[in-house]
């Protein structure tokens, strides 16, 4: 699996206009294991965005974006997407959707392992 670090949020939010129209995409599978990602995460940040003003006119749930045969079936709408997932996923986003603007809110750390659904441990960093 691949482990992140959330970006604090007032740096996220600084990344963004008033004036753009926000799609949220989520990662279901790592970045849910890293708090990062998945529904809970994905509605709490629509939660904060609308409650500072921003509109937030998708949100999106899939299951690996890192695999951008998933991503590219997805209708995502927005001219700004806010993406709870990996560099991956991230790349992916800008690959398919170049006149969007990407906003990431992770940090990739390296690789690691989930252990019994409670402890996740980095193997391998990244350089």
């Amino acid at each position: 699996m691949i482990v992140q670090k959330p970006i604090p949020y007032s740096k996220i939010k600084s990344k963004l206009k008033k004036t753009d129209e926000i799609g949220i995409l989520s990662c279901n599978a790592c970045s849910r294991l890293c708090g990062i990602g998945g529904e809970k995460a994905m509605k709490e940040m629509q939660k904060k965005l609308e409650k500072d003003g921003f509109t937030v006119v998708d949100a999106d749930l899939i299951g690996t974006p890192c695999n951008s045969a998933l991503l590219k079936k997805s209708e995502l709408k927005g001219n700004t997407n806010v993406v709870l997932a990996c560099d991956a996923a991230v790349y992916n986003m800008k690959k398919l959707f170049p006149k969007n603007k990407i906003v990431q809110t992770g940090e990739t750390l390296g690789i690691g392992v989930h252990n019994n659904g409670k402890n996740i441990h980095l193997v391998t960093k990244v350089r």
